[in-house]
């Protein structure tokens, strides 16, 4: 009994010790025989205490290697404490690359594991338990092939608002400029020609 004990001290030790301190909520479901059915939406429960913190939700796919497209359409719906719904929006996960075929995310063998930002510094305006659904929309029911869907919170760091704030400054020195505002003599419709 005293050994029984000690392992389950040390595996919690061990639990606490490897869990990241910036995460508020990881879950993740299977998917019974790597099948995901549009009628079957995964739904995850996440509390938010405090609004004045930023936060970036991630999103964690296990795929098998042999999965037959390059990406995955999922549609997500979030429900507020106070029950209004906001607006669905399709969001293509790529999990493999669309000209190699060579497959991203972490793993040997036939599986591999993504966590991907999908939105970053995100402020929550009302406090208490929040709703976030997945759809699959894929064009194939069952879709074969995936093995898990999982939803990570985590309180944004100060690395990531930098290298957000770094991608922006990049974006906008290399947006191209209006035609409009490069021509000299703009173009006066009530001018004869």
């Amino acid at each position: 009994m005293w050994r029984s004990f000690v392992n389950f001290l040390f595996f919690s030790l061990f639990f606490f010790a490897c869990k990241d301190p910036n995460t508020l909520f990881e879950a993740n479901q299977s998917l019974k025989n790597a099948e995901w059915f549009y009628e079957n939406p995964l739904t995850f429960e996440f509390e938010i205490e405090d609004t004045t913190k930023s936060y970036t939700l991630y999103y964690n796919v296990r795929n098998e290697i042999n999965y037959a497209y390059y990406n995955l359409f999922v549609t997500y719906y979030m429900h507020y404490p106070d029950g209004k719904k906001i607006d669905s929006l399709l969001m293509d996960i790529t999990l493999f690359n669309p000209k190699t075929g060579e497959p991203y995310g972490e793993g040997t063998g036939g599986i591999r594991e993504h966590q991907l930002p999908a939105f970053r510094n995100v402020k929550f305006s009302q406090k208490g338990k929040y709703k976030y659904v997945f759809k699959q929309y894929m064009r194939q029911n069952p879709l074969k092939g995936i093995l898990s869907m999982g939803l990570r919170v985590a309180y944004t760091t100060a690395e990531e608002i930098e290298e957000m704030k770094a991608y922006e400054a990049e974006k906008e020195k290399n947006k191209p400029k209006s035609i409009f505002l490069e021509r000299k003599n703009t173009p006066d419709s009530t001018k004869k020609q």
